[in-house]
């Protein structure tokens, strides 16, 4: 706070125009200060975010695999039974349906997911959230890139980061926001709408949920 000694007045007694001048200066400096403080405040605030990780996921729906094994119509493995917190894929193939589904039960801002694509030229993927309410929300048209050679990010789907296999496979980490954070996902579902693709989606996914204040 601003130091001042205040200047005691008796009843009816007239006070200066400096001295009254100096007084809502003072306030004026004061109530500034704390209206930048309090925006300081908020501003923290809006930042703070809740990140949680789910591992080892299973899937009532689909097929996995092992990292290291040989898909049918496919060339070649990561070679490894574990890479990172991956240690399984769901692989649909060269047809269309949904490749997995993960249990969630929660509320988030942005999904975080792992995959790889045999091939990457179209989009191959779509996402869909399904909330407790029972309403979905659809992300389609996501291109996942080649899982047999790293690949530089691109503006149609860039990935976050990712992961390299001893034989140098590759396993990108991907991001969507979710359209409806204030509602509860129940699921979340992966399909595979290209079936001259063969995405693969990984045992792992993250999601983040900005902290809202009461």
């Amino acid at each position: 706070m601003v130091s001042f000694q205040p200047i005691r007045k008796n009843p009816g007694e007239i006070i200066r125009s400096e001295d009254w001048n100096k007084i809502q200066e003072d306030v004026k400096k004061d109530l500034e200060k704390l209206e930048d403080e309090i925006q300081s405040l908020r501003d923290y605030i809006d930042s703070l975010a809740k990140s949680v990780t789910l591992t080892n996921l299973d899937s009532p729906i689909g097929k996995s695999y092992k990292l290291d094994d040989v898909i049918e119509g496919e060339v070649g493995s990561y070679a490894t039974t574990v890479l990172g917190y991956i240690t399984r894929q769901w692989v649909l193939g060269k047809e269309i349906g949904e490749i997995c589904k993960f249990g969630i039960l929660d509320y988030f801002d942005i999904l975080y997911y792992w995959a790889g694509a045999e091939k990457s030229d179209d989009p191959c993927l779509e996402i869909s959230l399904e909330y407790v309410d029972g309403s979905i929300y659809n992300q389609p048209g996501l291109i996942i890139n080649d899982w047999s050679q790293l690949e530089v990010k691109n503006q149609f789907n860039p990935y976050e980061e990712y992961l390299l296999s001893p034989n140098e496979r590759v396993w990108y980490k991907y991001s969507i926001r979710n359209a409806n954070p204030d509602k509860e996902v129940r699921y979340v579902s992966f399909n595979d709408i290209d079936e001259n693709n063969s995405p693969r989606i990984a045992n792992v996914i993250q999601h983040v949920a900005r902290i809202r204040p009461i």
